[in-house]
C-alpha cells in the first residue's frame, strides 16, 4: 500500500502531500485503483464492525471496563439524586432568618463637621451619621441581627474613637479600639 494512499484516507496531509497525490492519481492508474480500492475497503470496515470470532466452547465477553461502567451507571444515577435532594432540602427549608432589631447610635461631638459609623455589620464601610440641629448630636438608626457586634465612630474622614458609652472595647489591628455592643433578641 502507497503511504500517500493511507495518509489521504487517514487525512493526515499537508498541502505538499495533497499536491503530491494529486499528481500521482492524475497520472499512474494503478494508484487511481488502489486508492479507490481502499477507499472502498475503509466505506466497509466503517459500516459493519468487525467482532472477534467467538472460539469453539467459549462465548465472547465484552472487556472488563465494559461490564463495570454498567454496574456503576446505577451508582452514579443515585449518587446524582442524592446530592439533588440534598440541594433541594437546603434550598427550600432554610432556617428563619435571624430577627432584626432596630438600634440607634448617638454621639454628642459638637465640633464635628461629619461623622461616619463604621462596623462589623456594614462590612467596616463608612455610613454617613445626621447631625441632629444645633444640638452637637450626631445620630443614625440601623437594623441589626442579635449577637454581638463590634463598630466604631470616624471624626471629620479619618479620627476613629469608640462610643464612649460603651464600656465594653476591644483594640482593633491599627492601634485603635472598637466598642462591643451586645444586641439580644426582643420577643
Amino acid at each position: 500500500m502507497d503511504y500517500l494512499s493511507s495518509m489521504y484516507i487517514d487525512d493526515e496531509m499537508d498541502l505538499n502531500a495533497k499536491k503530491q497525490f494529486v499528481e500521482k492519481v492524475r497520472y499512474d492508474k494503478d494508484f487511481y485503483k488502489q486508492t479507490l480500492d481502499l477507499l472502498e475497503l475503509e466505506q466497509l470496515i466503517e459500516i459493519q464492525p468487525v467482532l472477534p470470532e467467538p472460539l469453539p466452547g467459549n462465548r465472547w465477553r465484552p472487556p472488563i471496563w465494559t461490564r463495570l461502567a454498567g454496574l456503576l451507571k446505577p451508582i452514579g444515577y443515585t449518587a446524582a439524586g442524592f446530592s439533588t435532594a440534598v440541594l433541594m432540602l437546603f434550598t427550600f427549608f432554610q432556617s428563619p432568618p435571624l430577627p432584626l432589631c432596630n438600634n440607634r447610635f448617638v454621639l454628642f461631638e459638637p465640633a464635628a463637621n461629619q461623622v461616619e459609623l463604621v462596623g462589623s455589620f456594614t462590612g467596616w464601610q463608612k455610613v454617613a451619621m445626621e447631625r441632629i440641629g444645633n444640638s452637637g448630636y450626631w445620630e443614625l438608626n440601623l437594623h441589626l441581627v442579635s449577637g454581638e457586634h463590634r463598630f466604631a465612630y470616624i471624626l471629620n474622614g479619618h479620627s476613629r474613637i469608640a462610643d464612649p458609652t460603651l464600656p465594653a472595647r476591644e483594640a482593633d489591628d491599627f492601634g485603635g479600639e472598637n466598642s462591643i455592643l451586645n444586641i439580644e433578641t426582643r420577643i
